[in-house]
């Protein structure tokens, strides 16, 4: 279980204090014990919370790996103490007892923020009548099958605690995780589309060009023919000239994708912009429909008849 996430300013123990309004910003979120095995997030160093990190204990806190290579480089932030508070004002320390794995909480493509958890049995703050605007906590639970299907045995255990707990917004995380990539999903349907567009669109062009090709050179293949050129000769001449078109216009398509493609870098993730695998698979798919595309007009020209072709005027 997780409140869900803020963000503020916070300072380091033992550090120069930054100015006021120059604070380092950091986004926090109020978490239990087993929510990062529970969200798969793994514990780089230090402990998880527990149950004994309760309003009887010193207040301790968890850092993300970002937050804790940027202060501690060195690899000691365990130990170590910050505070949200205002430091020259009678500060609440919170002791570094464990380092978990960067999260992205706001989109896939964007960089990790400095992100800290705080115990959810210390914060009575959170939970009290001195900060009412916290009106929301998520619940997370792992299951060994289809989730949805336990969407009512977990709000039944919710309400066996508290009745009055209202349950909504149930997700799995699959649609959690399709939610937030919506635009990006969409944005590149439109690409794809123009993409296939642009493909069928190529290889009408080749088709029609080499079409108009043939006939308008069905005397030359006609006087091929009578002085002995077979069949096979022409096709492998009309599917070449097809393909040479094609070769130029994926050189210049590859020329313009590699320019092109830093525009296109905020819809790709994990996907480096110049990946090796798409720009030998778009030409040779391209190359392809172009051989297709050709293979129409070739075979035409096979079956020119070379007396017909004579008298071609």
């Amino acid at each position: 279980m997780a409140i869900d996430v803020w963000s503020t300013g916070f300072a380091v123990e033992g550090q120069p204090l930054p100015r006021p309004g120059e604070e380092p910003n950091v986004v926090f979120r109020v978490a239990r014990p087993g929510y990062f095995q529970t969200m798969s997030i793994p514990l780089l160093q230090g402990r998880d919370f527990t149950q004994r990190d309760n309003l009887q204990a010193p207040r301790v806190v968890i850092i993300n790996e970002k937050l804790a290579s940027k202060f501690w480089p060195n690899g000691d932030a365990i130990g170590k103490r910050l505070t949200l508070d205002n430091p020259r004002k009678n500060p609440v320390w919170l002791t570094v007892v464990g380092v978990v794995r960067d999260v992205k909480q706001w989109g896939w493509t964007d960089e990790p923020d400095n992100e800290l958890y705080l115990a959810f049995l210390q914060d009575k703050d959170f939970l009290g009548a001195t900060h009412p605007w916290v009106s929301a906590m998520t619940l997370v639970v792992r299951t060994a099958g289809e989730p949805l299907r336990l969407t009512k045995a977990v709000q039944n255990a919710a309400w066996s605690v508290d009745k009055n707990l209202p349950l909504s917004h149930v997700q799995s995380y699959d649609q959690v995780i399709a939610g937030s990539v919506w635009r990006e999903r969409f944005n590149l349907l439109l690409v794809g589309l123009f993409a296939a567009l642009a493909l069928v669109l190529a290889a009408v062009g080749i088709y029609g060009v080499m079409t108009y090709s043939v006939t308008e050179r069905t005397h030359e293949i006609g006087i091929r023919m009578a002085l002995g050129a077979r069949q096979g000769d022409v096709m492998r001449m009309v599917v070449r000239e097809g393909m040479a078109l094609a070769a130029i216009g994926a050189g210049a398509g590859l020329g313009g994708a590699f320019v092109l493609t830093r525009f296109l870098s905020g819809l790709l993730y994990q996907v480096k912009p110049n990946d090796p695998v798409i720009f030998t698979t778009v030409p040779v798919l391209f190359a392809a429909v172009a051989l297709i595309a050709s293979y129409v007009p070739a075979r035409r020209a096979t079956r020119v008849d070379p007396m017909i072709a004579l008298r071609w005027e």
